[in-house]
């Protein structure tokens, strides 16, 4: 166990100067506004999500000497898909950037939300200690990530109002919703895609059926938060609740994002 604590401390600290470095090679620029940090919090959150991956997973070698080089290797490709990937979610959710460099508290709440997503399935996917893996890793995360966005989609498009345009005007109840279904949609989409890769076929096959699994989180919101937990009436889209959520109703906002996260763990406990 201190062997273990000892490596996690150095990985860790280890990825949070790279982490810093890319962002002054990047110029990231100043982090001192609330949106801000919200991110930042969220980039060093999936940072010790991967560290923890890193030590648990890419250790194995006959030497100290091999195991360093493993973990190096893997996190430097852990850190630099955080990286990539949250660019491509940002560019994705257009104008979020922006937003968020403006001091839009809702938008840091999104922006945050989908940066601690991406680090939950690159905790998932990272890990091994040959090149095969980590190529094995580098395709399952691109999967996951164009998965998360897909879905993602997906449900806000069943909402009653413009997620975008409520999270960039300010909507901060609308941010906590859209943050909460892209945390649960990570995990259960990080869940789909774990376990040890044993053939195109198998992986493609039990990556559907746990995706499938995902479906039952709206009909859950429209059912348990709507109608148990706000008291509405049912409907399959709009409702109650989606007019909660766009008169800015932090509370429903909470107690959507939450709930979702918690039937995310529930499936993955389950299955």
């Amino acid at each position: 166990m201190g062997e273990t604590m000892a490596w996690v401390a150095v990985v860790a600290t280890a990825l949070l100067a790279f982490d810093a470095a890319v962002g002054r090679l990047a110029r990231r620029g100043d982090e001192s506004t609330p949106a801000r940090r919200m991110v930042q919090g969220a980039r060093v959150f999936a940072l010790f999500l991967l560290a923890a991956t890193l030590v648990t997973r890419c250790r194995g070698g006959e030497t100290l000497l091999d195991d360093a080089l493993c973990v190096a290797g893997f996190g430097v490709a852990g850190a630099l898909g955080l990286l990539l990937a949250q660019r491509i979610g940002f560019a994705v959710l257009r104008g979020l950037r922006a937003a968020v460099d403006a001091g839009n508290l809702a938008a840091g709440v999104a922006a945050g939300a989908h940066t601690a997503a991406i680090g939950i399935l690159i905790a998932n996917a990272t890990g091994g200690t040959t090149w095969t893996e980590l190529g094995i890793a580098a395709i399952a995360f691109v999967v996951g990530q164009a998965t998360l966005l897909l879905l993602v989609a997906l449900f806000r498009w069943l909402t009653s109002y413009d997620d975008p345009a409520q999270i960039l005007g300010g909507n901060t109840a609308a941010a906590l919703s859209h943050g909460g279904l892209t945390i649960a949609i990570a995990l259960v989409v990080a869940h789909a895609s774990d376990g040890e890769f044993q053939g195109t076929w198998p992986a493609v096959r039990d990556f559907g059926i746990a995706l499938a699994e995902s479906l039952v989180l709206w009909p859950l919101r429209q059912l348990l938060v709507q109608c148990v937990l706000l008291r509405g009436r049912p409907s399959l889209t709009g409702g109650p609740l989606d007019r909660a959520i766009e008169r800015g109703d932090v509370g429903a906002g909470a107690l959507e994002g939450t709930t979702y996260v918690a039937l995310a763990l529930l499936l993955r406990s389950l299955a």
